[in-house]
């Protein structure tokens, strides 16, 4: 009877010891996935999930109590490691952590000021990637390039340093300077020292194009913010009453923004079916965004031309392929960026760090993708600068780090074409070979830099020429207009 009452106390012990450990385990691994509103059940834990936490708990144990330099083993510096390298492990680009300070940057909004060099950034291939310099800011004027690569900032390699964490360097007070080490196909890596300043994001320029006795309405959208939508109708609506003849949408070097704002420009041209649509993993995530009639604006008898590079990127490519897809219009240029993704954010409340993910790709009407793979032009057609040699290209480069514009200019205020063909021979004998048109950019663009400049400038610009060209001869590009309804 003594023995039965022993076994069952024994039982009663080891059963609260059990699940004295149950319940430690479920505070310290189960509980945190249902937080924030997690709907995991422990039926569908990844049944690998005990192991590799084993692992990882190992690991931290070894480190934290083994590891050399005590300073370096911080909870902070081996959490916040742990999460950079399980973001980085997905391999999309997008995907990365941030502390507390680069949030803060983050979230500066993207319509509002603040100082710096006026240059998107990305990664791509694993490298800091310039998708396109804002117009006149710092960046654009020392002569950035969309697909730049910043090999270094201020002598620092930025191998392994996120965009957000680039972002976090390269902003700072205005008036302070940043040298930055360009990588550029075909011409030797080179350095460039820039000003912060304080950037002032714009939204919309617009100006008419008269050409052969026609008028003909240009607009440029430098990014796709909060009040790009309302802008860009105000411009077409004045150019509506003008009675234009055609419309070029410029989108070259525009690195994006809200898809809800061009959503709405898209549905200023297009009256009916899917504008752009949105889907997740699984489709958790399922958006369609569709035109609606009340917001169409230009009639489909306007000639329209799309401008676009490889500068041009995510919302950017989103119109142009709703305008492509659905041939509304036509587009002109060289192949975009291609980042067709969607990206979440979510902050963590202990500490004021985020992630930032990607929970989505979207598609154009006709269901394609553009992420890494970007929008191709109807009719192509290279920036001049583009279709250099690699010989001329750094040559221009190194003529930019020179004072020899500066001087020229000095000596022949009111040049003439034969001033210049001179300075180019002269260039030649010292060793670089810069092509004419090449030159007279570079005088015309320091003769400027201190004014507001053009909205467009035709006379350097033959990728705006073929557009132009293009309208003039639009019936050989133009096909019926197409509507998707049905997302695929």
């Amino acid at each position: 009877m003594k023995s039965t009452k022993r076994f069952y106390l024994l039982s009663f012990l080891l059963g609260c010891i059990v699940g004295g450990v149950i319940i430690g385990l479920q505070e310290t691994f189960i509980n945190p996935l249902f937080a924030q509103g997690n709907t995991l059940s422990i039926g569908q834990l990844d049944p690998e999930y005990t192991k590799y936490m084993n692992m990882f708990l190992s690991a931290y144990n070894i480190i934290k109590e083994q590891f050399y330099d005590e300073k370096q083993t911080t909870p902070k510096i081996l959490f916040y490691g742990a999460i950079k390298g399980m973001l980085e492990n997905t391999g999309d680009p997008y995907t990365t952590f941030m502390d507390p300070q680069i949030t803060k940057e983050f979230n500066i909004d993207i319509g509002g000021t603040f100082g710096g060099l006026g240059i998107h950034i990305g990664d791509r291939e694993g490298q800091l990637t310039v998708i396109a310099p804002i117009e006149d800011t710092p960046a654009w004027k020392a002569g950035l390039k969309p697909n730049d690569k910043i090999l270094e900032i201020d002598g620092k390699s930025t191998a392994g340093i996120t965009s957000s964490e680039a972002v976090n360097i390269l902003r700072g007070k205005p008036g302070t300077k940043v040298t930055l080490t360009i990588g550029r196909k075909g011409i030797e890596p080179f350095k460039v020292t820039i000003t912060r300043a304080v950037i002032k994001v714009p939204t919309v320029k617009s100006a008419y194009i008269d050409q052969k006795q026609k008028r003909y309405g240009y607009i440029r959208l430098i990014e796709f913010s909060m009040p790009t939508a309302f802008d860009f109708k105000t411009s077409l609506e004045q150019m509506m009453k003008s009675n234009v003849s055609g419309l070029i949408i410029d989108l070259r070097n525009n690195p994006g923004g809200l898809l809800t704002a061009v959503a709405e420009c898209a549905n200023y041209f297009i009256s009916n079916g899917l504008l752009v649509y949105v889907r997740g993993r699984n489709n958790q995530l399922a958006e369609d965004y569709r035109a609606t009639p009340q917001k169409f604006l230009v009639p489909t008898k306007i000639p329209v031309v799309v401008l676009i590079n490889e500068g041009s990127a995510s919302a950017s490519e989103i119109f142009a392929g709703a305008m492509q897809d659905t041939r509304r219009g036509i587009i002109v240029g060289t192949k975009s960026f291609g980042k067709g993704s969607v990206q979440q954010t979510y902050p963590f409340p202990e500490d004021g760090s985020q992630i930032k993910f990607t929970v989505a790709k979207y598609f154009t009407p006709a269901g394609r993708t553009i992420d890494k793979v970007g929008v191709q032009p109807d009719v192509e057609e290279k920036y001049w600068l583009e279709t250099l040699s690699d010989i001329e290209k750094n040559a221009l480069v190194k003529l930019q780090s020179t004072n020899f514009i500066k001087e020229f200019l000095n000596k022949n205020p009111s040049y003439t074409k034969a001033d210049v063909a001179q300075f180019q021979t002269n260039l030649m004998k010292t060793g670089l070979p810069v092509p004419l048109l090449a030159l007279e950019y570079l005088l015309y663009s320091e003769k400027i830099q201190e004014e507001i400049p053009p909205v467009y400038t035709l006379e350097y610009d033959n990728q705006l020429q073929k557009a132009l060209e293009v309208l003039d001869n639009y019936s050989k590009y133009q096909k019926p207009i197409q509507y998707y309804q049905q997302a695929k």
